[in-house]
Order: structure tokens, then C-alpha cells, then sequence
């Protein structure tokens, strides 16, 4: 399933912006929390360019925001980071579209409906409001010149952030065992190695709880995120220091390195074989879940020519006299 923010759906009707904003606010949530969201919510390169009331595109709208966050987080995705529409745009011979007699070729909703013509999985995310109404399900679309169709396709088509966080939760089931749960964030996590944890016998022997699991997924994307947005040769992007500032440093960081006592005193537990490749690490390092005191032990600090970074254990406290 792939989704298209459609750009056509932005017709300057946002007079107060505010309600533009808490629309990307929820979306950038989203692809903040699901990296499903993250991979498959595309737009195209033009759409910073789109008109979000009678004075302002969406760039001059952010340009002179006081939330510094928020203009920064919106650009990068839609100026720099995408994924982008015209990057990976579905071929078509006959690409001409319209919906109500606008030519929306070039737009995500267009995209959608090549995706769609080609029996594709293709939803469309609409703003409602403006002079046509796009807050409508399906979307249909007609192919081909007005003297010559080809065809009329249905686009699936959703204007709600919270239908769209439904949709992303259907598309995997939730974990229902510490097998499926260390199973999905292999395949979710490119940039960690996730070792068969499921064969200790220490985490075999805890019941599975999903609270427990959603933690650990959180932990986990933010270590993948961090060893995604450094460069080739290890070196930290802005990207990657915002990381350390927000999750390894301060009172409430969610990773921690173990303190000298425990390091000398329980050093023996914390030492664990590489599954990737041979030799051992000393992993003091962890994610904290306070939640029966969970711990996910991992390598730290990741050397620069480390390309990944090795998930040593997920269970129980090893501290624990």
C-alpha cells in the first residue's frame, strides 16, 4: 500500500491556517511513529508550492513560522528527505488524468490513479475544503483526453489523519509472541542486527505482554534512525546529534550506559557473542522499560566503520542482585 498527499486538494481554502497546520502536525506524527508512513507517504517534489489560502503556498507559510520545529521537520520532508512522487513516478503511456475536468497528471492524485489503473494498492490523502470537494471516497478519476477516454478508475481516498494510522495498523498484524515481535523489527529495522534473541531462555520464560512489545519497537526505531541518518564513513548528521540530545543525555533519557559499579559487579552478564560476525562486546549500553523492568542491550558506542549497529539482548534487568 502506498499513500499520495494530493496536492490538487489544495485549493487556497485554508483561510485561518491553523487548521492546516494541525493537519501536518498529525501527519508528521505519524511518520514519526510508523516508519511505514515514513517509507510509503509520498508527495510530489511541487507540493511546498501549493496554495494554502489566497496569500500563501505551504514554503511562504512555513518561511515566517515561529515554531521552528515544525517549519524544519515540514521542509525536510517535502524539500529534501520525501519519499518524492517524481522520483519513482508509475509509467503510463496514455499518462493523461483528470478528475472533474482538472488535469491532475502530474499530482499524487494522479499518481495514485496510474497506481490504481494498474491494479496497484493506492490511497489518496485529501484536504478537505476549497471549491472542489476532495473529502469524498472513492475519487473518480477519468483516463485519457476529454474527446478521447480511455477509461474511469475509482482512487481509494481518505482526508483524516486517524484513517490513516488505521490503515497503517492493518497492515501487519501486532506481534503476539517474543518470536513475531523480534521477527517484525528485523524486517521493520534495516540498520540494526537482531540476533535469534527469542532462544535465551530468560526471555522465553517472561510472559509476553503488548505493552512490553511497543516499547521495545519504540527503542529500536529510534536506534535504526540514528545509524540511518549517519553518513557512509560513520560520521553524525544534525540528525543524528538531535538523537543524542533527545534520547541518550538528561534525567529522562531512554538510553543509558550502566554506572562503574554495575559495570564492574555484573560485567560478566553484560559480555555477549556477536551474531554477526566473530569476537565478543562488553554491552553496558541499554533502552529503558520501566514496565517490569525490561532492558534492550545494544552495541555502543558504534564504531565509524560499523555500517550497523548489533542488538544484544531484549529481557529482564541484568542488574539485579
Amino acid at each position: 500500500m502506498y499513500w499520495f498527499l494530493n496536492d490538487a486538494s489544495l485549493q487556497g481554502q485554508f483561510g485561518e491556517s491553523g487548521e492546516f497546520e494541525a493537519v501536518l502536525r498529525a501527519l508528521l506524527g505519524l511518520r514519526a511513529a510508523k516508519p511505514d508512513v515514513r517509507r510509503r507517504l509520498r508527495a510530489t517534489r511541487s507540493f511546498a508550492s501549493s496554495t494554502v489560502s489566497n496569500h500563501l503556498v505551504v514554503r511562504e507559510l512555513l518561511a515566517g513560522h515561529r515554531d521552528k520545529d515544525l517549519k524544519r521537520a515540514v521542509l525536510d520532508w517535502l524539500d529534501r528527505s520525501g519519499p518524492f512522487i517524481d522520483d519513482e513516478r508509475f509509467p503510463e503511456a496514455d499518462d493523461y488524468f483528470e478528475y472533474e475536468g482538472l488535469d491532475i497528471t502530474s499530482t499524487g492524485l494522479g499518481e495514485a490513479a496510474r497506481r490504481t489503473k494498474a491494479d496497484t494498492p493506492s490511497t489518496t490523502f485529501s484536504f478537505v475544503g476549497g471549491p472542489k470537494n476532495f473529502a469524498i471516497h472513492p475519487l473518480e478519476v477519468d483516463h485519457g483526453l476529454p474527446e478521447d477516454r480511455l477509461g474511469k478508475y475509482r482512487v481509494p481516498n481518505i482526508w483524516d489523519p486517524q484513517d490513516l494510522a488505521t490503515q497503517v495498523a492493518a497492515l501487519e498484524p501486532a506481534a503476539a509472541n517474543w518470536a513475531e515481535l523480534l521477527q517484525t523489527a528485523r524486517r521493520r529495522f534495516p540498520n540494526l542486527e537482531i540476533g535469534p534473541l527469542e532462544r535465551n531462555p530468560v526471555l522465553a520464560r517472561e510472559p509476553f505482554e503488548a505493552s512490553i512489545r511497543d516499547r521495545v519497537l519504540e527503542l529500536l526505531q529510534i536506534l535504526d534512525e540514528y545509524v540511518g541518518s549517519r553518513d557512509a564513513h560513520g560520521k553524525e548528521s544534525k540528525q543524528a546529534r538531535e538523537i543524542i540530545d533527545l534520547h541518550f543525555t538528561g534525567e529522562k533519557a531512554r538510553f543509558t550506559g550502566e554506572s562503574s559499579t554495575n559495570q564492574k559487579d555484573f560485567k560478566a552478564a553484560m559480555i555477549f557473542d556477536r551474531s554477526f560476525g566473530e569476537g565478543e562486546f562488553f554491552a553496558h549500553w541499554h533502552g529503558k522499560i520501566s514496565h517490569r523492568f525490561f532492558r534492550v542491550h545494544f552495541e555502543w558506542p558504534l564504531d565509524g566503520n560499523r555500517q550497523k549497529l548489533e542488538i544484544f539482548y531484549l529481557g529482564p534487568k541484568l542488574t539485579k542482585n
